[in-house]
């Protein structure tokens, strides 16, 4: 996709291209803008104004996503980040706190006869296969298990006894500081 300002320069092109005499001043006065103003965001030396983009856009035909996009400020993109960022967030923090294999998995790890096996370890703890990978997933993203080059799954939380209290409380917490 190509910048607002790349868009009004081809457009100016091939305008060119069907009228060699056509000018600065006649596309200016097409979009409804001072000349000298156009030709300074032509050349890149200032930015096309966010609030005549949509109307500039419309002249030149484009459709609602694209003179969308190119309305979009950076601000705009910052915020859909954020909000992003948080959603990614509160969907982590409610598995968290209403799945019971995080906290099953860690307490499990520590048990005699524990197998590296998500099959195995959703069977014991009576949780879906899914479950136990999203479980795994998570705690390995938050640093609270890692598995060694040799398969072994440890325990990193630093719980001395994992319940659903404490599991929880130590995820949410590592996960307030990964935001």
């Amino acid at each position: 996709m190509s910048s607002f300002r790349e868009l009004l320069n081809a457009e100016l092109a091939r305008r060119r291209r069907v009228n060699p005499r056509y000018s600065v001043r006649a596309f200016a006065a097409y979009l409804g803008v001072d000349h000298s103003t156009l030709s300074q965001i032509l050349r890149g030396r200032r930015a096309a104004p966010a609030d005549k983009i949509p109307d500039w856009a419309t002249r030149l035909g484009l459709g609602p996503e694209e003179t969308a996009v190119h309305a979009a400020d950076d601000d705009d993109a910052d915020d859909l980040n954020a909000r992003i960022r948080r959603a990614r967030w509160l969907r982590e923090a409610r598995a968290l706190l209403t799945g019971p294999a995080h906290w099953r998995l860690l307490e499990l790890l520590r048990s005699p006869d524990w197998r590296p096996d998500t099959r195995w370890v959703a069977a014991r703890i009576g949780a879906g296969v899914d479950d136990v990978n999203d479980a795994l997933t998570r705690l390995l993203r938050l640093g609270m298990v890692t598995i060694g080059s040799d398969g072994a799954w440890r325990d990193t939380s630093g719980l001395a006894h994992p319940d659903a209290c404490n599991v929880r409380e130590r995820a949410l917490e590592r996960l307030r500081l990964a935001r």
